[in-house]
């Protein structure tokens, strides 16, 4: 492969880039095999034609074409711009800026082979033609298309999963619904920002967990049949089926089972025609879904929604006052939306809470719901303001009315955290606390939150306990309804909250705190079954053994100095100089024995056996440790200094 500055066709080498430059502009019609613009600025003027085989536009170069460049592969990582056309064969790779065209500019993806654009730097173009039937895929979190996005008739355009696309301007989609597919693997989900109406799009759904996991779902398209489609395969259930897709029906209230089509049916237990008529997913609608393989990959097929979508929902439950109100909507676009969105939503029919509105998604990761208020800086069980695309949710109606969405709403964040099953930590108030208790057998976690600062006491978000019997539930029980969110003044107002929890199953648990603790001079909390206070600044995790038989009214949290009465255990820890020595002797069944250290971070974790004395070796030298153990519902805390 030749370089373009030894080409024959100039017969001059590089320091006569000038001349090189005015050739440029004057010739009509250049062939060459490969370009490499090292350091210089290069202009195609208008009129013409360059056709080579590659061009590489070096760091800090500027390539600007106004004419036509006919090429293979085009690679920039300084700027490409201009109002010029491209052909593009082979691969488009930018890890510089593209800028290609304002009023006019083309670029032409219409090689015979698969063709990769890879845009890792800011990429604009004013219009994209894809003209390729072996497929075309974008690999970008940067690219915007202001005029046209154009896929022709038999060819393919993917947006590769885990990146996104923004287009302002028209798609034109002539080939069909297999013409434009959204992506989605382990890695993530892609995201697309439009403003055209009725684009044909197959949008894929990687289904991450473990198989009959539990799924919020959300249709982004507006007309995929359910029947016959990926969304409910075959399988070995006792139906021959290999899914369960429910839609929930707020008035009964209960989840309605798709398949439940029994004509005897009655108000009490609707069946699925009654509740959705229609033999379409329905956009804005949530659904509760199921699927028997392990990590399949489904997909809807039919016309984007966009722009404005309603749904309605309604408050006419009398069977259970805890679910009054509740309805399952979903995200109907193919990109997140944002819960906090200053524009594009009409929610004012949903139940005001704290000034703001809450909505609850089913994280697996957890077996609990999590809620997120639309003023709040955080949420819990991992819940953010960002729903991602094809999520479903649930939020509670005031009254029987439409809600609103818009284009306003759409954002390309956290499109690839389906379900939410990342850990949420976001200190933006430092007022906030967040308690978690956590099943040490793997059953799940629950969380609550307390946001300080508000100008008086309010209810917060109310409690949507989890439908798997097993898992923990904490909430915070005021005497008017079970909550999962509070708004207080302050800790002076405040100095004792109480924590509600049931276990789902007899077992260990933990509890943990996150939270500012320069905000604090005393976080305690007090176990009212094993009179125990434990103080959460030392140490931000407590362990503890629940039956099913406990009272719910069992943890007090202090923000006042209480007395900590330790050493409940006839245990004596101290340091000898080489190893920590655990003297149990007069303990006769096995200690659980935890240490950390300033942070709150785990240095160790032993069963010792009783009535003896252990030495543990241990090389952490001039730090103070925090020792925890726990016997038989009871515990000893202590700080010990190893020198």
């Amino acid at each position: 492969m030749k370089n373009f500055i030894h080409h024959k066709i100039f017969s001059i080498k590089w320091p006569a880039i000038l001349l090189g430059i005015l050739f440029l502009l004057l010739k009509q019609e250049i062939q060459a095999q490969y370009i490499s613009n090292k350091g210089v600025y290069v202009s195609v003027s208008s009129g013409t034609v360059v056709s080579v085989d590659n061009i590489n536009n070096d760091n800090t170069t500027t390539l600007n074409n106004a004419g036509t460049i006919i090429l293979n592969t085009l690679i920039n990582a300084g700027a490409t711009q201009g109002n010029g056309t491209y052909n593009i064969t082979g691969n488009f790779t930018n890890t510089g800026t593209v800028a290609i065209g304002d009023t006019t500019g083309t670029v032409n993806m219409n090689g015979t082979s698969a063709q990769m654009m890879t845009m890792s730097g800011s990429t604009s173009y004013y219009n994209l033609t894809i003209d390729n039937a072996l497929g075309v895929t974008l690999s970008s979190t940067q690219t915007i298309i202001t005029n046209n996005l154009t896929i022709n008739s038999g060819k393919i355009f993917k947006i590769e999963a885990a990146k996104n696309l923004t287009v302002t301007g028209v798609i034109t989609n002539s080939g069909g619904n297999a013409g434009f597919v959204l992506e989605s693997t382990v890695a993530g989900t892609a995201s697309l920002i439009h403003t055209t109406v009725n684009v044909p799009a197959t949008v894929q759904r990687y289904i991450s967990g473990n198989a009959e996991d539990w799924h919020f779902l959300a249709p982004p398209v507006s007309n995929q049949v359910i029947a016959s489609s990926s969304w409910v395969p075959s399988g070995t259930y006792g139906n021959g089926t290999g899914y369960d897709l429910y839609v929930f029906d707020e008035p009964t209230p209960c989840w309605v089972y798709q398949l439940n089509t029994s004509p005897t049916s009655s108000d009490e237990n609707p069946n699925w025609p009654t509740v959705h008529p229609s033999a379409n997913f329905v956009s804005g609608r949530g659904y509760l879904y199921s699927v028997q393989a392990s990590n399949p990959t489904n997909q809807f097929a039919g016309n984007l929604n966009n722009g404005n979508v309603s749904y309605a929902v309604t408050k006419n439950s009398t069977a259970d006052p805890l679910l009054i109100g509740f309805n399952l909507i979903g995200n109907p676009y193919p990109s997140s939306i944002d819960w906090k969105a200053s524009s594009g939503w009409t929610r004012s029919n949903l139940v005001d809470s704290g000034g703001g509105y809450d909505m609850w998604i089913w994280n697996p990761a957890t077996n609990n719901y999590g809620v997120y208020n639309s003023l709040a800086s955080t949420g819990t069980n991992g819940i953010s303001n960002f729903i991602a695309p094809m999520q479903g949710f649930f939020v509670r109606a005031d009254s029987n009315a439409d809600i609103n969405m818009t284009n306003d709403i759409r954002v390309h964040t956290d499109a690839s955290n389906w379900f939410k099953t990342d850990n949420n930590k976001n200190y933006e108030n430092l007022e906030n606390i967040k308690v978690r208790i956590t099943s040490q057998s793997g059953l799940g976690s629950d969380e609550v939150l307390l946001q300080f600062g508000a100008s008086s006491n309010q209810a917060g978000a109310a409690k949507l306990y989890s439908t798997i019997k097993t898992a923990p539930s904490l909430y915070l029980n005021t005497g008017k309804g079970e909550l999962t969110v509070r708004y207080l003044t302050n800790t002076t107002n405040n100095p004792i909250i109480p924590l509600a929890f049931k276990p789902g199953s007899d077992g260990n648990y933990t509890v943990s705190i996150d939270f500012d603790t320069t905000n604090y001079d005393f976080v305690l909390l007090e176990d009212t079954k094993t009179k125990t206070k434990h103080d959460l600044k030392d140490n931000p995790t407590y362990d503890f053994n629940a039956t099913l038989e406990d009272a719910s009214d069992r943890f007090l949290l202090h923000f006042e100095e209480v007395q900590i009465e330790d050493n409940k255990l006839p245990i004596h820890i101290y340091y000898n100089g080489n190893e920590i020595v655990f003297d149990v002797s007069l303990i006769p069944d096995d200690t659980d024995v935890k240490i950390f250290d300033t942070l709150g971070r785990k240095i160790l974790e032993k069963k010792i056996r009783g009535k003896t004395i252990h030495y543990l070796p241990f090389n952490n030298k001039n730090q103070v440790f925090i020792v925890k153990a726990v016997s038989n519902g009871l515990s000893f805390n202590s700080k010990i200094f190893v020198n």
